[in-house]
């Protein structure tokens, strides 16, 4: 009988591959994309992954790196040079990556700037996952983005239009996979994100996001290392509230792109119980491994419980600080913009 054919609490799954699987993180370092010859850099920075993942030896079922591995990051580009540097999801870059995912039959989960041919003049902040068919078998998008903290289109962004493309279980996707389920949340401070997820099923939960001096590319500052701190504290509590894995990846120091403080690493696994399994010990360039005994996991665990009644006056009421659908409307053209065009829209 197939590993972990069913959930205790009853949620859709797959069969589990094995009782047990092996998770790797590469903590890798950023890179940031020429936008005069895109081309170059981001193969240069494929490259390197490919280079990452091949010297992680051993079994690995769940290979996961940073936000932006490929593309970089930069606050400094406009709409059209954010456009040129993103890359098309699927591509020949996850073609390439694919051709991995299949040598080691595991999944490779990686965040980027992505671009869908069928929204045009839009980019993503996007999570996606190969599998080891080598195929694109999830493409998250960021749920939102922190106000005047991002231009790349979120799910709030054009939430109208999105539900009516996708309905409303893509708002907050499960990939099912035979090594569990599995969501991508970059978002920080949001348990009411991770509580949905949790209750669809996720049994892994993964935040990816690059840090670090030099990458906050608008007017907040941070005591040393403060930021990173809590962001961990967050997902820790996550993981307890929601019962949940949780995969914590953040990239290794940068010097070439102004990421030299202690902001970079601590990447991490984290059990049900908010527990840290295993850390990067360095903020260099490592790898991070954890064995994760999904089946036994699948058998004990039970869903988040929660009396829904108590919330729903208070919901039905509230008023968001920003409305949504806003980038049905304009586009901003750079992260200034965008901070405009939340102020301008901003109810309160």
């Amino acid at each position: 009988m197939p590993f972990g054919e069913k959930a205790k609490a009853g949620y859709p799954v797959v069969p589990l591959r094995s009782e047990k699987i092996n998770v790797v993180i590469l903590q890798s370092r950023i890179r940031h994309v020429d936008v005069a010859n895109p081309e170059k850099t981001i193969r240069e920075n494929l490259d390197h992954m490919i280079w990452m993942i091949d010297r992680a030896r051993g079994q690995k079922d769940l290979v996961v790196f940073h936000e932006f591995p490929i593309n970089g990051l930069t606050g400094a580009m406009t709409r059209p040079e954010q456009l040129k540097t993103a890359i098309d999801i699927p591509g020949p870059e996850t073609e390439i990556l694919g051709k991995k995912a299949k040598q080691y039959n595991c999944y490779i989960q990686f965040g980027c700037y992505g671009k869908l041919p069928d929204w045009p003049n839009h980019f993503f902040n996007m999570g996606v996952i190969i599998g080891p068919t080598g195929e694109v078998i999830h493409k998250k998008w960021k749920l939102r983005n922190m106000a005047g903290m991002g231009f790349s289109t979120t799910v709030y962004d054009v939430l109208d239009e999105y539900v009516k493309r996708y309905g409303w279980d893509e708002v907050f996707p499960v990939a099912r996979t035979d090594i569990g389920n599995i969501a991508i949340m970059p978002c920080v401070y949001e348990p009411e994100i991770a509580r949905v997820f949790a209750v669809k099923g996720a049994e892994i939960l993964i935040r990816y996001m690059t840090a670090g001096n030099g990458f906050w590319p608008y007017p907040i500052s941070f005591p040393k290392g403060a930021a990173i701190n809590s962001f961990r504290v967050d997902f820790q509590a996550t993981c307890l509230q929601n019962q949940m894995w949780g995969i914590f990846v953040n990239n290794a120091l940068s010097p070439e792109v102004g990421i030299d403080d202690v902001g970079a690493g601590g990447s991490s696994i984290y059990n049900p119980d908010g527990q840290c399994v295993v850390e990067a010990l360095s903020p260099h360039e490592t790898a991070v491994w954890a064995t994760i005994p999904m089946a036994q996991f699948r058998a004990e665990r039970d869903l988040p419980k929660f009396p829904k009644e108590l919330f729903t006056n208070f919901y039905e009421t509230y008023v968001s600080k920003y409305p949504p659908n806003s980038f049905l409307k304009t586009l901003p053209g750079s992260f200034a913009e965008s901070g405009e065009h939340y102020r301008k829209i901003q109810r309160w």
